[in-house]
């Protein structure tokens, strides 16, 4: 299946979770916020979240900066 992350194309399993999706992730952040299709998705619902053929996650996280 096929979903875009951060604007570039993945290729994901079928029958996935956000939360399945997030797990599989290396280096992510401790504190991020997760779109999905110009959404934001609580965290509390990542395990509840299918992800589906032509999905769009924006995965954002801070920084500080001075």
């Amino acid at each position: 299946m096929q979903i875009k992350v951060n604007g570039e194309i993945q290729i994901i399993k079928n029958n996935m979770t956000l939360k399945d999706f997030l797990e599989g992730l290396e280096n992510l952040p401790k504190v991020f916020v997760v779109e999905l299709n110009r959404k934001i998705i609580n965290k509390n619902d990542y395990q509840n979240t299918d992800l589906k053929e032509n999905d769009s996650l924006e995965i954002v996280h801070f920084c500080a900066g001075g």
